[in-house]
């Protein structure tokens, strides 16, 4: 028999709660305990802009939206979110995403992150990212003082996009190197450094009757998948950060990625202390075991990460 809070939810949302929805809810409640347990290293990583309860507020919805972050390592996890303070970046937004790779969660800037720290050197006025277009009109000249103006298509076919740009304006007047970049550019820093790119092309090749079932899922796709423009922005702008003036958590950036914007975990010391966190067991139900296919999506993780273990239907 159901427990009662189970039977009223299932009538809430008409559905049956399935083992596997249990045991990530089981986990996202350990999150939150462990994320309230770090607290106090949080608040001391964080800049005076951003407050710990919004972090952590974020940092849960974060993992709630990409489970599979509840695979990997809580050390990895914990130096990914800590990296995030480190840099007063909100995790899971615009600003900076946490990427599972395999058992190891990584912090990675989006383009608007880096446009942020750009902003905290308190000498950049504003920040131009733009796509000049097939259909758009533009020039672009060097030597005699130079000239580039880019006159968009708003009222007609524009086509497809043709280069990438990015300049910053500096308090006080003028602009910083126009950074330019074509699409076969941004395809040769995709193949050369990005490791997401390469870990899904590889598991297309290695499983192709699970990439034709499910082409869409996370364990064959990317962000130079998915989104291939934000990405081409974003790489356009990450050479931009070379030529603006850099704040400190900029440089400290700039240290650990390469082109394609992806970084090695940084160097962070913390203590999970001896004491283990013990997640929530949700008690016996009804529910019906996970199927073993899992029909083109990601395989099952080898262990449990770190994670306390999950008391499952049937079991406690």
């Amino acid at each position: 028999m159901s427990t009662l809070k189970n039977r009223v939810a299932q009538r809430a949302t008409g559905q049956r709660q399935t083992g596997k929805d249990i045991e990530v809810k089981a986990k996202v409640r350990t999150a939150r305990q462990l994320f309230q347990q770090m607290r106090p290293q949080f608040q001391m990583a964080l800049p005076k802009h951003l407050a710990v309860d919004r972090f952590l507020r974020m940092a849960l919805t974060c993992v709630q939206k990409n489970p599979k972050l509840l695979d990997c390592t809580q050390e990895s996890l914990l130096a990914a979110l800590l990296e995030a303070a480190r840099l007063g970046l909100e995790p899971g937004t615009r600003q900076a995403a946490i990427v599972p790779y395999g058992k190891q969660a990584t912090f990675i800037v989006q383009w608007p992150g880096l446009v942020e720290l750009m902003y905290r050197s308190n000498q950049v006025a504003a920040v131009v990212a733009e796509f000049i277009h097939e259909g758009d009109e533009w020039d672009y000249r060097l030597g005699d003082g130079g000239t580039f103006w880019h006159r968009p298509n708003l009222l007609g076919e524009r086509g497809e996009p043709l280069l990438c740009y990015a300049y910053a304006e500096i308090k006080g007047g003028g602009r910083s190197r126009i950074v330019t970049l074509t699409r076969r550019e941004a395809e040769e820093i995709r193949d050369r450094f990005s490791r997401a790119y390469a870990l899904a092309e590889q598991h297309r090749r290695e499983d192709p009757a699970g990439f034709q079932r499910n082409p869409d899922g996370s364990y064959f796709t990317s962000a130079w998948h998915s989104d291939f423009n934000p990405m081409w922005r974003k790489s356009a702008v990450r050479r931009l950060a070379d030529w603006v003036p850099q704040s400190p958590e900029l440089v400290e950036l700039l240290q650990r990625e390469n082109e394609a914007g992806e970084s090695e975990p940084a160097e962070i010391d913390f203590d999970l202390g001896e004491d283990a966190i013990v997640s929530e067991t949700e008690e016996p139900g009804d529910a019906p075991e996970v199927p073993a296919d899992t029909g083109g999506q990601d395989p099952p993780a080898e262990d449990d990460g770190g994670w306390p273990p999950v008391t499952k239907p049937g079991e406690g």
